[in-house]
């Protein structure tokens, strides 16, 4: 019968195990086990395992920041655009002559579609810096945005307290959350959009292959 004292909280044992990937992370992981056997307590565990998380965190971010410039890119660009009259009289107008729906399509996603395209410069330096360019990286991320940007703009009409002014509220934390929610937009969909398919894994398996 297996005692239950000896297995570590499940729960930080997943955790654990998805903080990073690699021998290094299985031999972490059976080391810390094997300590907690002999008699840590979970307390010790959990502590391990949120310092080993953060650790993996860290690298994460430190292997993907092209993915965070892009993020930060991408906000400022359309914040600049949204806040400058001057650039949303240049960029409007021009969609209101258009028919329907492409009228309402350009008044929504016109100045998000010129922030995103911009930003995708900011990307792509990273994308060669790190000797993983593809074009097809751009094209999805792109689309990626464009749907996140999208998605959170109607989601606000189910949210309207948002966009709610605070007596008071000299920093804008409204505007200070829906600049995190747009960043967070760009930084998921630069990770969904230059994810490596199953297709391109095995290509680059085949082109590594020794004659």
């Amino acid at each position: 019968m297996t005692n239950k004292r000896s297995n570590p909280p499940s729960l930080a044992l997943w955790l654990l195990r998805h903080a990073s990937t690699g021998a290094r992370n299985e031999a972490l992981t059976g080391d810390l086990i094997e300590r907690f056997r002999e008699g840590q307590s979970r307390r010790w565990f959990w502590g391990q395992v949120l310092f080993a998380s953060a650790l993996g965190a860290l690298e994460a971010i430190r292997r993907g920041w092209y993915f965070f410039a892009y993020a930060i890119a991408g906000t400022v660009a359309q914040y600049l655009l949204y806040s400058n009259d001057l650039a949303r009289g240049l960029v409007l107008p021009g969609w209101s002559s258009l028919p329907w729906p492409l009228s309402q399509f350009g008044l929504e996603l016109g100045i998000p579609i010129i922030a995103t395209s911009m930003s995708l410069l900011m990307l792509s330096v990273g994308l060669l810096i790190e000797r993983s360019f593809r074009w097809w990286y751009l094209l999805r991320t792109f689309i990626f945005s464009l749907v996140l940007i999208t998605a959170g703009q109607y989601s606000i009409e189910f949210s309207p307290w948002l966009l709610r002014p605070v007596q008071g509220d000299q920093y804008h934390k409204a505007l200070i959350a829906l600049l995190a929610l747009l960043a967070s937009a760009y930084l998921v969909a630069a990770w969904l959009g230059c994810a490596p398919t199953k297709h391109s894994h095995n290509r680059e398996r085949r082109t590594t292959v020794p004659q």
